[in-house]
């Protein structure tokens, strides 16, 4: 133990409350940076039959809003509902899943000793057991109206009592367009249930518009909430709040790079300093300051344990039998500047020249050669991680890319994203 005056339980409870890359924070001491949006969620909340959009980068702490908001407005009342959606999922589904909130597993998972089954009472379901599928099971059926849906909320109003919040996360996974239809007409008449039952959705811009050309009426009941990448400050703030508590210091220069590297999306930041500050408490030696080292091995741990999904699509995207390096750099070109439309001059000239002067041995692409690395990038056989916006302008087709490809140029000893 190197850290003095804190034992390995403290450190444990101090790293696992603060540093959170996988799970969504829950209280708003946490949730750095985002006051504005708590507010402006917290005032449409107040209006009668107002419903909340969080729309968003994926990675941008779109959950945690959501989350934390509905805690804030149910206080210590209830626990809000959350309901993540699948690439699958249809809107019964979704509904469904809300309804069975309100059962215990054990009761859905196990059939009651009578055989009866569960029976909620509500109309459309007044004279079947909750699942005709599963004869005996306590569990809510999925709901084949909106009509049938609505009562599934009513019915979970009524178990919980008090205000109800109910958070839709990953809108942008439902990929059927007749099941975004019926999201709208349901969002359209969630102001029956009431005004304490509020809804919080989460998904991407497309989401939004989807829902709106789908039933314009639901615009008219829906806040959207843009959420943007978080700025410096509230970025160091992750750090910062865990280096106080453990009483070590962190340089200036250090909290600026791990923001540079995170391009915005507390993700990376919560993933830098969770292996970073273990690797200071592993340390032999006894630390009062982070230092190269740990910040080093912050970077290697951050991407040893990022998003699997995003490494498997670097690798597709530069991993060929030719040109792998290429490829490398070419991203990491395009990774050196916070826009997400650049123009192949400027990362060329302005990007690529530098990385490529640092990297000694390595040939130096004329501009047409890689302009076509750029566009090979865009295909399928490279995963598609890049985007065109018109000839000779090209970004990140996720923006979250961009933080995991700034990570793996610094681990290869590589600075981007001075700029920010």
């Amino acid at each position: 133990m190197s850290i003095a005056g804190i034992t390995e339980d403290e450190f444990r409870e101090i790293i696992a409350t603060n540093l959170t890359p996988s799970e969504e924070i829950k209280t708003p001491e946490r949730l750095f940076g985002r006051q504005k949006n708590l507010t402006a969620i917290d005032r449409a909340l107040n209006s009668p039959g107002r419903q909340i959009f969080v729309y968003g980068d994926r990675g941008v702490g779109k959950s945690s809003l959501a989350v934390t908001a509905a805690h804030v407005h149910t206080g210590s009342e209830n626990i809000p509902i959350y309901v993540p959606c699948g690439r699958l999922s249809g809107f019964s589904d979704v509904i469904q899943a809300v309804g069975n909130k309100t059962i215990s597993i054990v009761e859905r998972f196990e059939k009651p000793a009578t055989g009866r089954g569960f029976n909620f009472g509500v109309a459309p379901w007044a004279s079947v057991g909750v699942n005709a599928g599963t004869p005996g099971s306590s569990a809510i059926p999925a709901p084949t109206t909106i009509d049938e849906a609505l009562d599934v909320i009513r019915y979970v109003a009524e178990k919980r009592k008090g205000k109800l919040v109910v958070v839709i996360d990953e809108m942008e996974r439902i990929e059927k367009v007749e099941e975004r239809d019926k999201f709208a007409e349901f969002i359209k008449n969630i102001p029956t249930l009431g005004n304490e039952v509020r809804f919080i959705f989460c998904g991407i811009a497309s989401d939004v518009e989807e829902l709106i050309n789908a039933h314009q009426s639901a615009g008219r009941i829906l806040e959207t909430i843009k959420l943007e990448r978080l700025r410096h400050d509230a970025l160091w703030k992750i750090i910062t709040t865990v280096s106080e508590m453990v009483g070590i210091s962190i340089a200036h220069e250090m909290l600026v790079r791990i923001s540079q590297i995170s391009d915005g999306f507390p993700h990376f930041v919560h993933l830098i300093g969770d292996t970073m500050f273990w690797n200071v408490f592993d340390d032999p030696d006894p630390v009062t300051t982070v230092e190269r080292r740990h910040f080093r091995a912050g970077i290697k741990g951050a991407l040893e344990r990022s998003d699997v999904v995003l490494r498997s699509q670097y690798q597709k995207a530069v991993q060929k039998t030719r040109n792998t390096l290429d490829y490398e750099e070419a991203l990491w070109a395009l990774a050196d500047s916070t826009s997400d439309r650049r123009q192949v001059t400027d990362i060329h000239d302005a990007s690529y020249r530098r990385i490529m002067d640092s990297r000694g041995d390595r040939r130096f692409l004329p501009r047409d050669a890689f302009n076509q690395r750029l566009l090979s990038l865009r295909k399928e056989g490279h995963g598609r991680v890049v985007i065109g916006h018109g000839s000779g302008w090209f970004g990140f087709r996720e923006n979250l890319m961009r933080g995991y490809v700034r990570l793996r140029a610094e681990d290869q000893g590589i600075t981007l994203g001075r700029d920010i």
